[in-house]
């Protein structure tokens, strides 16, 4: 049964390596290529790597005709598959929370059509909203549609974006709908008992404080203290699933036992704005706990790896280039309210290393400008693809980073 085994192990490895050959995978080589000679390095973000990655945005949501944004860009299939190369259909997850992003770069940079797009983006969402008020997993294409919690708490940000700069009736109504629907499934506990996505395991999740935070924005706007609560609720649920040392259990899509940094990311973004929003001391101080433990996890190079065990050794050798984006972010946020020399220098590095991978070439469209899943590019997370969520929040990353640099804004003006 080994030898059977082992035989299957190297067939499929063998294959592997043909497949690399495959004339539309050219793409794809050249990134490899490009990873093999090239030692990473921690590269100052600037207002063109910015620049680039909305441009990949607009490209992604122009991908197709919907409104939506795409899933992201396949450069490569594994062997086996049938899976189609190119743009990808679109994800309402993501296109909910690169809502705000869009506007905030719009309003930066003067950049109407950003502006624009945001709102054709929160339109399309109110298009597929479900009769009970939440917005389906997987890309729009899947087969079986059902409301997901975290989902439904992603496309909230979104439309409480937009109606934060357009405000509607229509927008208005359809966070509403959302909001009520995540009421309807939170436990008195603090996490969903039911409305999980197909596409990870069933049961509670510590990243849904980014969902809870999304609750706390909609109390804001409507000043309804049942949102507040609800969302305060998320975060007690989140900090009691955190150890000593940091690191939160039951926080991965499927492995708890080593979660990714971009699970590890939702989590500390939650917590953080839902500390800001409703005045909570210990969830700031919570992101705090983690921040530290993850200062000296950062290489010089500015890499980080993917995945984490409980006592944080790690536990693959690649990084997720979403988590590495969305972990820097906090700690530029952080480093904001606190001043902290640390915070600020891993927010650098993290981000830094992301810039080195980003292609700036103008040559394959679904690959410039915009990030991709794993450094390197065979690693498993997004493995061969560029993402949506990845480019998302690369620039939210880099705008923090350019609103505390000197000169920020005359970058922006040339």
């Amino acid at each position: 049964m080994r030898l059977v085994k082992s035989l299957k192990t190297a067939t499929r490895g063998t294959m592997e390596i043909l497949s690399a050959c495959d004339p539309a995978h050219k793409d794809a080589r050249a990134v490899a290529r490009f990873e093999q000679r090239t030692s990473p390095r921690v590269v100052t973000p600037s207002y063109s790597h910015l620049e680039a990655a909305i441009s990949w945005l607009k490209r992604a949501q122009g991908a197709s005709s919907s409104g939506g944004v795409a899933w992201g860009y396949r450069a490569r299939r594994p062997v086996l598959t049938g899976i189609s190369l190119g743009w990808i259909a679109p994800y309402p997850e993501t296109t909910g929370y690169i809502i705000p992003t869009m506007l905030r770069f719009g309003e930066l940079s003067g950049d109407e059509d950003c502006l624009n797009r945001a709102r054709r983006m929160a339109a399309w969402e109110l298009t597929i909203q479900l009769r009970d008020g939440g917005f389906q997993g997987g890309t729009i294409d899947v087969g079986t549609v059902a409301s997901s919690t975290f989902v439904t708490g992603q496309v909230l940000l979104g439309l409480l974006a937009a109606y934060g700069s357009f405000p509607t009736e229509e927008l208005r109504a359809g966070a509403i709908r959302a909001g009520e629907f995540l009421l309807g499934c939170l436990d008195s506990k603090g996490y969903f008992a039911k409305g999980y996505s197909r596409f990870c395991a069933p049961g509670a999740k510590a990243y849904e404080t980014r969902t809870g935070l999304a609750l706390a924005a909609l109390g804001d706007v409507l000043d309804d203290q049942r949102f507040r609560t609800a969302a305060s609720r998320i975060a007690d649920y989140a900090l009691s699933a955190q150890e000593a040392n940091g690191w939160f259990g039951a926080n991965d899509l499927d492995d708890h036992d080593r979660p990714l940094t971009h699970t590890i990311g939702y989590v500390l973004e939650g917590l953080h704005g839902i500390g800001i929003r409703l005045g909570r001391r210990d969830c700031t101080e919570a992101v705090h706990r983690t921040l530290n433990q993850i200062v000296p996890l950062i290489r010089p190079d500015g890499f980080m790896a993917g995945r984490w065990r409980a006592d944080w050794t790690p536990a693959v050798d690649w990084a997720c280039l979403t988590g590495s984006a969305q972990i820097a972010s906090i700690f530029l946020r952080m480093h904001e309210q606190t001043k902290t020399p640390a915070h600020l220098e891993a927010g650098r590095k993290l981000l830094g290393f992301v810039c080195f991978t980003q292609n700036l070439g103008k040559s394959v469209p679904g690959l410039d400008g915009g990030i991709r899943g794993s450094y390197p590019f065979a690693g498993e997370y997004g493995r061969w693809c560029v993402l949506s969520w990845a480019t998302k929040f690369f620039c939210d990353s880099v705008m923090d980073y350019l609103e505390i640099q000197p000169g920020t804004q005359r970058d922006c003006e040339q």
